[in-house]
């Protein structure tokens, strides 16, 4: 092959490894912490679920707010009857009476005039015999009325009323009307049925930032479990490169006759361990990789890659009362304020049942068949207005019994707050001891690794010079892998550490 055909080759050589590394490099997904987060908050569904918690208690309490203002129905009725309804037992026979045989006054006979005889038995001088005779019928025999059989007497004339002719009602029935009630006192129940509708939207948003902390809180710590697994494998390979390097080396004064071909088998030893502890490794941090896509809401094959690594830097404890600001801002102790105040609501709303309860109503009814136009067949309606009003007065102590269990509920509920107050406080101070002692761990790590780099850095030279054996330097680097994996997991330790304590005092964010 000549030199031109071997310069084209090269460059096609190079070209398709730079094309193949920048596809690579594309179907990477490089990640921040930040962009972790919001990825975690947008696509966890315990936060999703939390979310629509808060939209249905808000909904409540749109719908409790309601309440409090006049409330329009429409009110529909069909009854199709069997039987008419009847006014009369039986046929009915009525006189026929001359309204001048009628007293004005008393609307009933006028005896003054109706009477031949007064009650002392003299002549009635009032009498009128032609009212009489036109009202009586008269014995032609006697000048003195017929009678029935129980001695009454018998009218000149009578109107038959059939029993037929007294039914009401058709077999089609229809009642239509429109009502509003507005409720004027209630003893404060439509009040505290709202407030507890409102601190219900406020523990619904207690317990939604409780779960977007603890979302917050499990990605910062995946995330920085990835940061420090990549560190890991970062730290295999370089104990690889030491151990080729020490190889490479041996490989030289095996050749040379310097060392036995025992030395060279250590290595080779040690670099299988290496090799599988790089692949434990690997596999780890896909693990972690996996845990972290889950976390974030990205399919589990995703090729992600962190930008951020675990810091050298550490941040001293603020001197603050971290215990105070728990209790200021941690979602637990809002949401245990909030199921206070709803106990508290309805140890109230016990108390309004022994109130009476006042509303007003107005209604327009319709009817068919028409009550005001003598039940014809038409629609007739009428309205009106009333104020309704319930006294409770005796039911068993219904109402004492419900109001001494709200009441134990209010005191449960205090002594939830009480509880978790106490475990809180122990909470923050748990997380500080263990943030302190985490600051000392990496300081220790720190001084290891500095000492195991110069004994590392001693031994190098004293094998160089034929003055340690390979042994001895084979152990100096563990000794330098074994504490520089000490330091990253103490950085772990204190980063999650220094997230476990905002995280307990209510400051994830």
């Amino acid at each position: 092959m000549d030199i031109q055909n071997m310069k084209r080759l090269k460059l096609i050589t190079l070209s398709c490894a730079w094309l193949i590394g920048v596809g690579y490099a594309s179907a990477q997904q490089m990640l921040t912490l930040e962009q972790c987060k919001q990825m975690a908050i947008e696509h966890n569904q315990k936060v999703l679920i939390a979310n629509e918690h808060v939209e249905a208690a808000n909904a409540l309490k749109r719908s409790a707010k309601t309440q409090f203002l006049p409330s329009i129905s429409a009110n529909g009725l069909y009854t199709r009857t069997n039987k008419k309804f009847s006014l009369l037992e039986k046929d009915l026979m009525l006189p026929v009476i001359p309204w001048s045989a009628i007293d004005p006054a008393t609307g009933s006979l006028d005896n003054t005039i109706l009477s031949p005889t007064l009650p002392d038995g003299s002549p009635n001088p009032n009498f009128n015999p032609s009212v009489f005779g036109s009202t009586f019928a008269i014995n032609p025999n006697t000048g003195q009325p017929y009678t029935d059989s129980e001695g009454n007497p018998l009218f000149q004339q009578y109107s038959w009323i059939p029993k037929e002719k007294a039914e009401i009602g058709e077999k089609n029935i229809y009642v239509a009307g429109i009502n509003l009630t507005q409720p004027i006192f209630t003893g404060g129940k439509i009040r505290e049925a709202y407030r507890i509708a409102k601190y219900g939207e406020n523990l619904a948003r207690a317990q939604s930032e409780a779960e977007r902390t603890e979302v917050l809180y499990k990605t910062e710590e995946s995330y920085w479990r990835v940061a420090a697994v990549a560190e890991k494998v970062k730290l295999v390979q370089a104990y690889i490169a030491l151990l080729d390097k020490l190889n490479e080396d041996l490989e030289n004064y095996y050749a040379e006759g310097i060392i036995i071909k025992n030395d060279l088998l250590k290595v080779k030893v040690k670099r299988n361990e290496a090799e599988l502890n790089l692949l434990k490794a690997n596999n780890g941090l896909t693990l972690s990789k996996m845990a972290l896509c889950q976390q974030i809401g990205l399919p589990l094959s995703s090729d992600i890659v962190i930008t951020d690594s675990l810091p050298s830097l550490m941040q001293p404890i603020a001197q603050t009362n971290y215990t105070d600001t728990a209790l200021a801002h941690r979602p637990e102790i809002e949401a245990l304020n909030q199921t206070i105040n709803i106990a508290k609501s309805g140890v109230i709303l016990m108390k309004s049942r022994f109130m009476p309860n006042i509303g007003l109503t107005a209604n327009y009814m319709f009817f068919n068949p028409n009550p005001y136009n003598g039940l014809t067949e038409n629609f007739g309606g009428d309205w009106s207005v009333g104020v309704a009003i319930n006294v409770p007065i005796f039911h068993w102590n219904d109402r004492g019994h419900t109001l001494k269990a709200a009441r134990s509920e209010q005191r449960v509920a205090e002594l939830k707050m009480e509880e978790a107050k106490e475990l809180i406080s122990l909470q923050v101070q748990q997380a500080m001891f263990q943030l302190n002692e985490s600051i000392k761990k990496v300081e220790m790590a720190q001084i290891n690794l500095d000492q195991a780099e110069e004994n590392l850095k001693v031994a190098r030279e004293a094998f160089e010079s034929g003055r340690q054996k390979t042994s001895d330097l084979l152990e100096a680097q563990a000794m330098w892998q074994n504490a520089y994996s000490e330091l990253i997991d103490a950085r772990m330790e204190y980063r999650l550490n220094a997230v476990n304590l905002k995280r307990v005092t209510g400051n994830l964010k």
